[in-house]
């Protein structure tokens, strides 16, 4: 067994109701780095075949075995379209999710912007966790996982997506 599953085990063993939260673009699917006015364009044209980081989804669907935590996603997405394209993306290579766990944050429906992008998940994460006794997030965006931190301190695990390969 990983070590971080183990973690998380004994997160939950602790704890009587956790909550996971996975981001998408770098954590269990494959991001590709485009000129920034071509982003939302390019993962538009390109989302349909990102690559599932397979050993990553191997390991939530190991987690979302533990009867006292809920795996959601927590992903940003430019546009309305790439919101559409990373909901087919999901219910092909994470089923185990169920569809009410997806928080898809989308900035063309004005739900993020440019100033409020790096603490947008945290304050999303507060808002769902009120129902849980301990949050995790996995995350690739260092900017991300630092405000999260900061908002959610001893109440939670941060982790870089290079924890759950261990």
């Amino acid at each position: 067994m990983s070590k971080f599953i183990e973690k998380v085990e004994k997160t939950c063993q602790e704890n009587q109701k956790v909550a996971m939260f996975i981001d998408m673009d770098g954590t269990i699917a494959v991001y590709n780095v485009y000129p920034e006015d071509k982003v939302a364009e390019k993962m538009e044209e390109d989302y349909d075949n990102a690559e599932p980081l397979k050993d990553i989804i191997k390991t939530l669907e190991k987690i979302s075995q533990i009867s006292n935590i809920d795996l959601y996603i927590l992903s940003l997405s430019k546009t309305s379209k790439l919101t559409e394209k990373k909901k087919k993306w999901l219910e092909k290579n994470t089923p185990f999710i169920p569809q009410k766990n997806w928080l898809i944050i989308t900035k063309e429906i004005g739900e993020y912007n440019k100033e409020n992008r790096d603490i947008i998940k945290a304050k999303k994460i507060e808002e769902k966790g009120e129902q849980y006794d301990h949050l995790i997030l996995l995350d690739d965006d260092h900017k991300v996982l630092r405000e999260a931190q900061k908002k959610l301190g001893k109440n939670a695990d941060i982790y870089h997506v290079s924890a759950a390969l261990i």
